[in-house]
């Protein structure tokens, strides 16, 4: 798999940032796991019976 060139601050190292992606990215990386909580939390809750 080819490494993707990407911009990054000259004077640090290279570092992961919410920022860099897409809008669409960030909005699932963000709501992705506040789902998997909702529904974990639900379940266990006994909602679903």
């Amino acid at each position: 798999m080819a490494h993707r060139t990407h911009r990054h601050r000259p004077e640090g190292p290279c570092h992961f940032s919410l920022m860099s992606l897409a809008a669409g990215r960030r909005l699932l990386l963000v709501a992705a796991p506040l789902v998997g909580l909702w529904l974990a939390t639900s379940w266990a809750a006994g909602w679903w019976s």
